[in-house]
């Protein structure tokens, strides 16, 4: 059974389809990278699995759990990282960890985890600092923290790296192939196509909210009659001028 199950997923705002039929699955074990121009639909297709937004047509399964109908259940399994993290103004960076743990119901260990996270991920001088206070690419990684507390069985991320410094680059990337090889299942969107290809284990490519091509990289390669030495890049170029 996958991890996540989206099945004729359509979303419009007024009169334009934002997302449309669009279906796919997640695996546990799996990084797969959601990509696409801008305006395609990948952050309104992380919005409507998270729960932001709520589906015009379609399913949503995460872990077995309809997202529709057992939206609590589904949700237990999920951690999201939006696109513009805005952490609580008036909570520091650990009390942001404190109130993921106290919303979860998270066991009393819980303390041990979110040191370790924030020792990781470089937070260790910012623990105390007010949340409205945080440049952008601390409060990226608060969030990525928090979203990676409860342990989730899928991690949902909208563009994850985009205002971290390249060490905390290579840290978040080290992270998630660790939490690949655990079992968990990850879905990132991203604009930054050099970091989709070195951790993607399958792509799925998104225009006007409509999937254009799914596969793994050397399969979209082949689509495209690119050599292997291609770059993802080039082959994403192709698939748009089609």
């Amino acid at each position: 059974m996958s991890l996540l199950r989206v099945s004729k997923l359509s979303k419009r705002f007024g009169q334009v389809w934002a997302v449309r039929e669009l279906s796919f699955e997640v695996s546990g074990g799996e990084i797969v990278a959601l990509l696409g121009p801008n305006g395609a639909g990948k952050t309104t297709t992380l919005r409507c699995i998270a729960g932001v937004l709520i589906p015009d047509e379609g399913s949503i399964t995460i872990n077995g759990f309809n997202l529709a109908a057992d939206e609590v259940d589904a949700k237990r399994h999920i951690g999201y990282l939006p696109e513009f993290p805005q952490p609580l103004p008036y909570l520091t960076v650990w009390e942001h960890l404190e109130l993921i743990a106290r919303i979860r119901k998270l066991p009393n260990n819980w303390r041990e985890k979110a040191k370790g996270l924030v020792n990781r991920l470089n937070l260790t001088e910012w623990q105390d600092a007010l949340g409205s206070t945080l440049p952008k690419g601390i409060r990226e990684k608060t969030l990525l923290a928090c979203a990676l507390l409860p342990e989730p069985s899928l991690l949902l991320l909208d563009e994850p790296i985009v205002a971290i410094d390249p060490i905390g680059q290579q840290v978040v990337k080290a992270m998630l192939k660790e939490l690949r090889d655990k079992g968990c299942g990850v879905l990132i969107s991203t604009h930054i196509l050099a970091f989709a290809e070195e951790l993607a284990d399958r792509i799925i490519v998104i225009d006007r909210g409509q999937k254009v091509a799914e596969g793994t990289p050397d399969e979209l390669r082949q689509r495209v009659y690119a050599g292997i030495s291609a770059t993802l890049e080039e082959v994403f170029v192709k698939l748009m001028q089609r």
